[in-house]
């Protein structure tokens, strides 16, 4: 059986062919909010769980794209680019004035959250960056914290059972996830206490001085990202994280 204009829209954006997506959207007759049977992921969802970039941009020139609409397990376009660390899609999304960027999923994790979790310390310190309203203390449905008031211990007990809670993990993102736990707990904890503050010192450090957010091309030049480590003891003291 042949595939529908909508199907082959989605597998386009999965697998980033970017000039068979502009054909097939810019179809008056294509629906592009259509959902697989799923899971009910769009076309601009897979895009951003795959990081592809163009399509992205590109994708969002359409009004009529829903940048937000919840695939089954109530996870949004730009939660899925957190949870997935691609820090250039989510720089882009920043920018996008229709991105709700607090939206829970089904579990009442936020983007936040979930990138906090996964150890996605450019994510996590473009979030913090970008000025707008970030929820910091939203839990999940189970009383869960993001990283933020917690001890080091709790954070090593927590790394300790990633293995189980996220199955399917890379051993390179549970070492990325047990090294950065700390790091994004002590970042967090410092913009609770100071935002304007924290975020002045990541915006200088990223090059977002004058600009809303940086630009995809910029992140990729980038070779350094801030992470104010000792911002109790040592405000002035501007530490940085090797990509």
């Amino acid at each position: 059986m042949s595939k529908s204009k909508e199907q082959q829209l989605w597998e386009a954006c999965t697998s980033g062919d970017l000039d068979l997506v502009k054909r097939l959207a810019n179809d008056p007759a294509v629906n592009v909010n259509w959902g697989d049977p799923e899971l009910s992921r769009t076309p601009f969802y897979r895009a951003c769980f795959y990081g592809r970039l163009s399509v992205v941009e590109f994708l969002l020139t359409f009004t009529k794209v829903d940048v937000n609409k919840l695939q089954g397990q109530g996870c949004t376009p730009f939660y899925i680019a957190c949870q997935n660390g691609h820090k250039e899609v989510v720089s882009l999304l920043l920018a996008e004035m229709r991105i709700d960027i607090n939206k829970p999923n089904n579990e009442q994790l936020t983007p936040l959250w979930m990138a906090s979790q996964k150890g996605h310390l450019p994510v996590v310190q473009l979030l913090l960056a970008s000025g707008k309203e970030i929820d910091t203390k939203a839990k999940s449905k189970a009383g869960i914290a993001p990283w933020n008031n917690k001890t080091a211990a709790e954070i090593g007990q927590f790394q300790a059972t990633r293995a189980t809670l996220y199955q399917g993990e890379s051993e390179e993102d549970l070492l990325k996830g047990k090294q950065n736990g700390p790091l994004i707990a002590t970042l967090i904890d410092s913009y609770e206490q100071n935002p304007q503050h924290v975020r002045t010192q990541l915006r200088k450090q990223l090059g977002l001085e004058g600009q809303f957010l940086l630009s995809p091309l910029l992140l990729h030049l980038s070779s350094h990202l801030y992470c104010p480590q000792s911002l109790h003891s040592h405000p002035s003291k501007s530490l940085l994280l090797p990509l």
